[in-house]
């Protein structure tokens, strides 16, 4: 009886370090992505200029008006830059989202968005700096609907010494940033198989066959 239940327990513990090793790698304890509301990072009151040092995130905005906002964002070394790709474009034609290849929101800018910028014109933003600054001015008549989702992300563009993710296309981002749903590569190498990503529907089989295993020494 002894070695029985030593057995047993013996099988949790295995199925135990299984499981969280399979959450792990499927992104369920990782901080991966930071998500910003453009809303929780400028309001009405406090439209100051924001620093923050950044791996990968998705800044989304929708329906603000009055603001006058600036953010700027910075690589963790000076040997990485930005990415941008935005997911969502609708500005009305009195909003502008102004892009700076740098820590400060003067001189000439890289892009001025607008009601006539649209995701494919746009395509995808490369600084030559470790620093972005996005300043977000809008008017009184926002319509809800306006608005955008930016996903932003720090890479190396040399495939040569890269320690952490390498995406198909040659860019080299933060391991952290793989298999969360984010297409942080650009090519979206990022959330296949080539980042050894576990679909949801593989997760589920795997936790299904774990647990219809473990119920049936439960007994003991």
């Amino acid at each position: 009886m002894a070695s029985v239940q030593r057995d047993h327990w013996c099988y949790v513990v295995l199925q135990c370090l299984l499981l969280n090793l399979l959450l792990c790698r499927n992104g369920a304890f990782a901080d991966k992505n930071k998500y910003y509301h453009i809303s929780t990072l400028c309001t009405k009151e406090r439209n100051l200029q924001m620093y923050k040092k950044i791996d990968g995130t998705v800044l989304t905005s929708e329906g603000e008006d009055n603001l006058q906002c600036v953010l700027t964002f910075q690589t963790d070394t000076i040997l990485q830059r930005f990415m941008l790709r935005f997911e969502r474009l609708a500005l009305d034609c009195n909003d502008h989202l102004f892009i700076f290849d740098g820590a400060h929101a003067f001189g000439n800018h890289k892009a001025d968005l607008s009601c006539r910028s649209t995701r494919a014109d746009v395509g995808t933003i490369f600084t030559q700096s470790n620093f972005v600054t996005l300043k977000y001015v809008t008017d009184k008549w926002t319509q809800p609907g306006n608005g955008f989702k930016l996903v932003i992300t720090t890479f190396k563009d040399s495939p040569v010494g890269c320690r952490d993710f390498l995406c198909m296309n040659s860019f080299c981002i933060t391991q952290d940033l793989t298999c969360d749903g984010v297409n942080h590569c650009g090519d979206n190498s990022d959330e296949t198989s080539h980042a050894s990503c576990i679909d949801d529907t593989s997760g589920s089989e795997i936790l299904g066959w774990q647990l219809e295993h473990l119920l049936p020494l439960s007994r003991y």
